[in-house]
């Protein structure tokens, strides 16, 4: 269903990027979550608030949750259309926007974001002017996403260690909030890999991720990855726990299959 828009529900061309896609020729889910973060970036790029005026008025918009579920799997090079609004707007600080990609075939993937409206030295919450509220008015168009009921089976735990490269700060010097998802998922495929399954045959199926705190360039990361429990009879629930030497990145949860039936994910977190 295409979704009207208005001058405040904003739609652009996308692309998700080569560099995205497996060996199967399918995206990661990380890579749409960055196609999300240019359709939302555009959208407060067009309603007279690019990058550089945040930096100038000496605030951001940061993400501190981020909810997605996926509908397909589009081979590159599929045009989309990305559609976004501001659905929830609290105290001037707290702002829901959603994002909705979609191919002529239908719905990818279904993005709800929870950015907080931070001063730019402090990183700590603070209202925003009058000017910047307008410019994003919440409008009521669909509901948001959210991750499926699932069945309660905790299973044993994998974790890995890192070093977050020096190359990889975002414009505002920490990891941008789609590298998370990336190192769920890299924790996901290790325990694939060591249980003799190609790890290009894990499908997203849906994620959330709660930010506590920034990861910095040169921080050693740990990242912790369990079974919670499973949807349907192929699908694995995973818990996630991202930390630093500093305490807790974020905490995820993430709902995975395989694209193969020939292997028993439930039971590689037994």
């Amino acid at each position: 269903m295409a979704l009207r828009v208005t001058e405040h529900v904003r739609e652009f061309p996308a692309l998700i990027p080569r560099d995205a896609y497996t060996d199967r020729e399918f995206p990661r889910s990380g890579g749409i979550w960055r196609v999300c973060q240019d359709v939302a970036t555009l959208s407060s790029i067009a309603s007279g608030w690019p990058p550089r005026r945040f930096r100038d008025e000496g605030v951001f918009f940061i993400v501190y949750r981020m909810v997605m579920v996926h509908s397909s799997q589009p081979r590159y090079g599929t045009p989309l259309r990305g559609t976004t609004w501001v659905s929830r707007l609290r105290r001037d600080m707290l702002s829901t926007r959603e994002v909705r990609l979609r191919s002529d075939d239908g719905l990818v993937a279904a993005a709800t974001q929870e950015w907080v409206h931070v001063d730019a030295e402090t990183r700590k919450p603070k209202r925003a002017k009058p000017e910047t509220a307008a410019a994003f008015p919440p409008v009521e168009v669909e509901a948001s996403a959210k991750l499926p009921s699932f069945d309660k089976i905790p299973g044993s735990r994998s974790s890995f260690e890192f070093q977050m490269w020096q190359t990889a700060a975002d414009p505002l010097g920490h990891a941008n909030h789609p590298a998370y998802i990336d190192w769920c998922d890299e924790g996901a495929s290790r325990r694939l890999a060591a249980s003799g399954i190609n790890p290009t045959l894990l499908v997203p199926v849906a994620e959330q991720v709660t930010f506590k705190d920034s990861v910095l360039p040169g921080e050693e990361v740990i990242v912790h990855t369990a079974r919670a429990g499973t949807v349907g009879s192929d699908a694995v629930v995973l818990k996630h726990t991202i930390e630093t030497k500093r305490g807790l990145a974020a905490d995820a949860t993430s709902v995975r299959r395989l694209a193969s039936g020939s292997h028993d994910f439930i039971g590689v977190w037994d």
